[in-house]
């Protein structure tokens, strides 16, 4: 298994699903079977050092090849993509190789540990947001209380936005331990357990999103509910430094494959309109030409965020202003294909309110709207040298 190997058999999985487009737009369940084809891609090792197994090799090398991959995924289905791009995003903490004494040694058994789960074909993913704290994990009120076991605790909060329920066997969050002022980075193994409260984890909320539909980012409860400690303790924000910006471009990746999907569909019909005689009106022919700039716009800007890690000069800053603008154009193109396609694309059988919905996703991911921006005026001026929770 290869990078090249999964990058080169990814467009035809892609294909695949986009042949099933109508029936998996109107889905609202996430289903394990295609996440066992990107099982067999060997999507997940992507994620897992090379010394331990997997396909990754550092931020330089392999952050294009992971957001390329996203990026075609979600020609397909955009659901699929971004549930998985969740799993490359978590395990980034236990990419750091290195933590100082005398945390190394634990450090590095449970580092093997957590990747040996992904070569057993586990997918990771995250349940750290809560209700009320606007995306903002420094107001994380879910607490934790110690078992006597090293790093074994027992979890006590609501979470929210659990994208991936059923299909991880694993789950992240962030918790506050007695003492503590921040909340600290925990995972969760939810292999076969109930949502029915019995043992700890119950189901509040099923996901109902008009975007998304199918990410399974239900809501819960825990209550005393174990949960792991990371092995270096109350670090999260640095080991999250540590693995750069990655997270806010793999969840971009997603929606510039949408964008990209949404822009061939709507120059093939429009093109098919104008070969049997049919004239565009001259608005049409506006909001086309508009779509057109801000696509490029939207594929430019990708582009050069990922060129910066392919330099290894990526920064929080530039990687939120391609978020966040990218973001921003992705509904306006969206929004300009809708219109010019006419009452048909406000009807289920026309994928484009779909897709409409789906991009708004991005917005709203970590970073959300609110703290992206309270972040970006932080980082726009050089004076600010306090360090940036996210």
């Amino acid at each position: 298994m290869s990078i090249q190997s999964i990058l080169e058999a990814a467009p035809a999985l892609a294909r695949e699903f986009a042949s099933e487009r109508q029936e998996r737009q109107s889905r609202r369940e996430a289903r394990k079977e295609d996440f066992d084809r990107l099982l067999e891609l060997g999507v997940h090792l992507m994620s897992v050092p090379a010394e331990l197994g997997g396909t990754w090799e550092s931020l330089a090398q392999s952050a294009r090849p992971i957001c390329t991959s996203l990026r075609v995924l979600a020609h397909g289905d955009p659901s699929v993509s971004l549930v998985s791009a969740m799993h490359p995003g978590v395990l980034a903490s236990w990419r750091v190789p290195q933590v100082p004494d005398p945390y190394l040694e634990e450090w590095t058994r449970q580092r093997r540990e957590v990747f040996d789960t992904v070569l057993d074909g586990a997918w990771w993913g995250t349940i750290v947001s809560e209700p009320g704290s606007g995306g903002d994990v420094a107001r994380t009120r879910s607490a934790v209380r110690p078992t006597g076991e090293p790093h074994k605790y027992r979890l006590s909060g609501r979470k929210h936005f659990g994208s991936g329920s059923g299909i991880t066997s694993f789950m992240t969050t962030r918790a506050l331990a007695e003492g503590d002022t921040l909340a600290d980075l925990f995972y969760m193994d939810v292999r076969n357990t109930p949502w029915d409260g019995s043992t700890g984890m119950k189901l509040t909320e099923p996901w109902a999103g008009r975007g998304m539909m199918s990410t399974n980012s239900h809501a819960f409860e825990f209550t005393d509910f174990p949960v792991v400690r990371s092995a270096w303790p109350g670090h999260a924000m640095e080991l999250q430094q540590a693995a750069g910006p990655l997270g806010q471009m793999m969840f971009t990746s997603v929606v510039v494959g949408v964008v990209d999907t949404a822009m061939e569909f709507a120059r093939e019909r429009l093109a098919r309109e104008m070969a049997r005689g049919a004239a565009l009106r001259a608005y049409q022919r506006v909001e086309w030409s508009h779509a057109e700039q801000e696509a490029w716009l939207v594929d430019k800007a990708f582009d050069a965020a990922l060129t910066e890690f392919d330099n290894g000069t990526q920064t929080l800053y530039n990687t939120l202003l391609a978020k966040e603008s990218i973001a921003t154009l992705s509904e306006s193109v969206l929004t300009r294909l809708c219109k010019l396609s006419g009452g048909s694309s406000y009807t289920w059988y026309s994928p484009l309110s779909t897709w409409f919905e789906d991009v708004r996703a991005l917005g709203y991911l970590r970073p959300p709207w609110a703290l992206a921006f309270d972040q970006l005026f932080e980082l726009s001026w050089p004076s600010a040298d306090d360090p940036v929770v996210i």
